[in-house]
């Protein structure tokens, strides 16, 4: 019996000693990484820091370093979720900072086909994937759609428009202006009662007197809206032809662009409507003073509302003369180079 009890005595003491040994060794062999000089920046931050994780040793050596708070605890929040290295050098190098910020909070997630598109979002993937199947479109496509909102209907995912005195704030069908009222209308010279925000008024008057000169004659018939004038306008067209048709040609009270006091609607001088003439002189000119004509027959799938070639929005000329060179929507420029 006490034979039997020294041997689990003794058994137990080598198990002791064993697992101490194993201890000052792993110590030694961490601290001999330390003092190791490795070509690799990334290892060598992690070594310094507080964050070293002894078996991403190797793998910090695979990983580009970027100068990026928390970068050492980021990579191994990603090692942790089974991310390789070479997707962990694409995620830092192609990724925006929102969007990792997503990535570590979500479970591993396939993003090979995303690396390219920088206008990606990491909680909408699930929607750019059902859009694509159902609209047979490129990725490219489906993201830049659902981003805009066009995989609900018009109307029915709303949020609050960002960035309210930006003479890039975007207002649509899916973002609303709430109460908002610009505080630099400035009056037009053609009549005072119509107003616009300083920077487009000028812009506005700038147009008017260049196309005088090719023999153009426009007017203004209406500019900054506020909500309550919205919201009269558009019920009465509601009561007058039925919300379905209205919703094509006048904008929900807080969803219109003249509330943001950067809208004009233009007549040809003398008649109650833009002629063709003027109209196409518009087009091709308009961009040159900072408008872009918002609403065409080409674009109503995504903006929803019928061709109005007499509708002028101000974004300053660069971004208008760039959205007629990409010949695209405002909702798709405003998402592509702006959001961000």
């Amino acid at each position: 019996m006490k034979k039997n009890i020294i041997s689990s005595v003794l058994f137990v003491g080598i198990l002791f000693l064993i697992s101490n040994i194993s201890i000052i060794n792993n110590k030694e062999a961490i601290q001999t990484m330390k003092l190791e000089k490795n070509n690799s920046t990334t290892l060598n931050k992690a070594l310094e820091s507080q964050n070293f994780k002894e078996e991403n040793y190797y793998q910090y050596t695979e990983i580009n370093y970027i100068d990026k708070e928390n970068f050492i605890n980021n990579i191994n929040t990603l090692l942790a979720l089974k991310y390789t290295t070479t997707e962990i050098n694409d995620i830092f190098q192609n990724v925006n900072d929102k969007n990792i910020s997503k990535i570590l909070e979500s479970p591993k997630l396939d993003l090979k086909n995303y690396y390219t598109i920088k206008n990606f979002e990491v909680e909408k993937i699930p929607r750019y994937e059902e859009y694509q199947q159902k609209n047979n479109c490129s990725l490219e496509e489906a993201v830049l759609k659902v981003n805009i909102g066009l995989d609900h209907n018009f109307y029915s995912e709303i949020h609050q428009a960002t960035e309210l005195n930006n003479y890039t704030v975007l207002v649509n069908k899916y973002n609303s202006l709430g109460n908002y009222e610009p505080q630099d209308l400035k009056s037009l010279s053609y009549n005072s009662k119509y107003q616009l925000r300083e920077r487009a008024a000028n812009a506005f008057e700038e147009l008017i007197s260049f196309a005088k000169l090719e023999n153009v004659y426009i007017r203004p018939y209406s500019a900054y809206r506020s909500y309550e004038y919205q919201n009269t306008l558009y019920n009465k067209y509601v009561e007058k032809d039925g919300q379905e048709l209205a919703d094509t040609y006048s904008a929900r009270p807080g969803h219109s662009e003249h509330q943001t006091g950067l809208a004009v609607d233009v007549w040809s001088e003398g008649y109650n409507y833009i002629s063709e003439n003027d109209a196409y002189w518009l087009q091709n000119n308009s961009y040159k003073y900072g408008f872009i004509i918002r609403y065409t027959q080409e674009n109503q799938s995504i903006t929803g509302y019928i061709a109005e070639p007499w509708h002028l929005r101000y974004v300053g000329k660069d971004i208008a003369e760039d959205i007629v060179d990409k010949n695209i929507t405002f909702d798709e420029y405003y998402d592509l180079y702006l959001k961000n």
